[in-house]
């Protein structure tokens, strides 16, 4: 079981908002960019349970809300929900394993984007005549999933170095 260390994983989490400001625009693919706060939160939340991973999507929301210009407090909510959600079914999965990882990436990813699409184009009077399935599911959703999934697997496996975590497997 993870050990909980408050000032050591805050401090990770305001790294990798570093470098989702920083990196990001370098990281780029397809016009999906990588979202390192969605990597944290699931990772927390896999190796904790529910009031720590709502603990770390609250923070990790909040930070992005308060550097963000649209819709505060959608970031605290979505990432949030996210995090207790996770920790609240990760006794039923197997967390040691990559893949799972990256599928529970893939799943948060999408959800996150999905919905944070749908609020800004109900807010946004112009928008809401797009609002379609397509729009709310665009190809940039699935590919920003996919590709936060495939860093997210780099993320693991350094985190799991560094926090030495013990063995992992692919399956």
């Amino acid at each position: 079981m993870y050990k909980i260390n408050r000032l050591r994983d805050y401090s990770m989490i305001l790294l990798a908002f570093f470098a989702q400001v920083f990196l990001s625009d370098f990281l780029k693919v397809g016009g999906a960019k990588p979202n390192f706060m969605i990597i944290m939160t699931v990772f927390f939340a896999l190796f904790t349970d529910e009031w720590f991973g709502l603990e770390v999507g609250f923070v990790c929301g909040m930070i992005l809300d308060i550097f963000s210009l649209r819709l505060f407090g959608l970031n605290t909510i979505l990432f949030s929900f996210t995090g207790y959600f996770i920790g609240r079914f990760n006794s039923k999965i197997y967390r040691e394993s990559i893949i799972t990882h990256a599928i529970m990436i893939f799943v948060a990813s999408f959800f996150i984007l999905s919905l944070y699409r749908l609020f800004i184009g109900i807010q946004n009077k112009y928008l809401v005549s797009y609002l379609s399935f397509g729009f709310l599911f665009s190809p940039v959703v699935f590919l920003s999933a996919a590709y936060n999934s495939f860093l997210g697997v780099f993320v693991y496996t350094l985190l799991n170095r560094i926090l030495r975590l013990g063995e992992t497997s692919i399956l």
